[in-house]
């Protein structure tokens, strides 16, 4: 009898710890659900809030590089959201269109027509009435150039964060891109690449378990971006490897939902290189353009010397070069 009851008490002592424990752990998870909530309705205000910031609108033709012909011109769309429309930044020139338009009109020794209508806060929603903009668009339209080739029109589409802060369903979001590059492939003739979502899980100041759930959400829409891009013949490109190279924070602005200027460029770049390689571009860099005491002066040939100096020179003994020292690669390594 005695073993009975102390089993009894025993058992007693276990529910009761048991019951304990669960309302702990409900207690716990309640918890986190509204933590969750709370920073994600934080965040949500905050990119609802970057709708109403000055961004890039452009409609324009970008001159060719001197000493280009300028043969026909190239046009350039420029669709989605504020990883490319260009967000806070104080020249105009440094936001994605009008970078990618120079670098654009570099490969190609052309003018660039580009138009961009890119939007913050854009959700793949907003995808359809952006794409029918572009191809609607007198500015853009084929007819403009007596002969057009795909090789000359270029599409770049940046989508995807909004639906991760602003959840729908994936079923929504992926076939409405597929849609678009879809449009722009058929009806526009262009050439058309992909920046799929980036790592929202990698962006400063945000905390678990926020952090967790939009590191997970932003990689599996990536990466259906990414299989949808491939299927629908067009190339993509990932934002978040793009901004590498430096610490992640000159590289996003302060509130760190989008580019900083310095991001703006490397995601520009990023872009080029990969037009470049689709239309294998032969690539060459005149690094004279860009720095001014390299121009002119790199270009003139070196003055020759005077005979008398040669002789003079060739007189002099030379010194002999260190012992273990090879005077061709030590001539090498600082010119």
């Amino acid at each position: 009898m005695m073993t009975v009851k102390g089993g009894k008490f025993v058992g007693k002592r276990m529910l009761y710890t048991l019951a304990t424990m669960t309302g702990t752990a409900v207690g716990v998870g309640a918890s986190a659900v509204g933590l969750l909530r709370h920073q994600a309705g934080a965040l949500r205000k905050a990119f609802d809030d970057d709708a109403q910031r000055t961004y890039s609108t452009v409609a324009e033709a970008v001159a060719p590089p001197r000493n280009y012909d300028d043969e026909d011109s190239a046009a350039l769309a420029i669709i989605g959201d504020s990883w490319l429309c260009g967000i806070d930044v104080d020249d105009p020139l440094t936001a994605p269109p009008n970078l990618i338009a120079r670098g654009l009109g570099r490969i190609l020794g052309t003018t660039v027509r580009v138009q961009s209508t890119a939007l913050p806060s854009a959700l793949s929603e907003d995808l359809p009435r952006q794409v029918d903009e572009i191809l609607r668009s007198a500015w853009l339209s084929r007819q403009l150039s007596d002969s057009w080739t795909e090789q000359r029109r270029f599409a770049i589409i940046s989508i995807g964060t909004g639906d991760i802060i602003h959840p729908i369903h994936g079923t929504i979001g992926i076939p409405v891109l597929t849609q678009a590059i879809n449009r722009l492939q058929r009806e526009g003739r262009y050439t058309v690449f992909v920046l799929v979502c980036p790592n929202l899980g990698g962006l400063p100041g945000l905390r678990d378990p926020l952090k967790t759930s939009l590191r997970r959400t932003s990689r599996v829409l990536a990466g259906s971006q990414w299989l949808a891009a491939l299927a629908a013949r067009a190339t993509p490109l990932r934002a978040t490897g793009s901004l590498s190279g430096t610490t992640r924070k000159s590289l996003l602005n302060e509130s760190g939902r989008f580019p900083s200027t310095l991001g703006y460029a490397q995601l520009s770049s990023t872009v080029l290189a990969a037009i470049a390689d689709r239309i294998e571009a032969p690539i060459e860099v005149d690094r004279s353009l860009d720095i001014p005491e390299k121009g002119e002066a790199a270009r003139r040939p070196a003055p020759q010397p005077q005979a008398e100096a040669q002789t003079e020179t060739e007189t002099q003994p030379q010194p002999e070069p260190e012992q273990g020292v090879d005077p061709v690669l030590e001539t090498e390594a600082f010119s």
